[in-house]
């Protein structure tokens, strides 16, 4: 049971071991990512000529997920080790 909330808890962005693993500021939910990107796209489109500050994000100075630095084979390699 333990396991199975540690996994879930470091795949929730809204969670605040995700946002420590990440090297977030903060935790966020799915939902404040959405309205914010919507917020952007709203400020920009409605914004003329001059280009707005996009909102910080918890990971603007930070890692973002979904990128890495291993070679396709060694991503492949960890996916397959953490599917067991």
């Amino acid at each position: 049971m333990v396991d199975r909330l540690l996994r879930v808890a470091t795949r929730e962005p809204s969670s605040p071991l995700f946002a420590a693993q990440n090297n977030w500021a903060f935790p966020v939910t799915r939902e404040w990512i959405a309205q914010v990107d919507a917020l952007d796209a709203f400020l920009q489109a409605n914004s003329g000529n001059r280009k707005p500050k996009p909102y910080p994000r918890p990971w603007d100075k930070a890692n973002r997920t979904g990128k890495t630095n291993l070679s396709p084979e060694q991503a492949r390699a960890v996916l397959q080790k953490n599917r067991g």
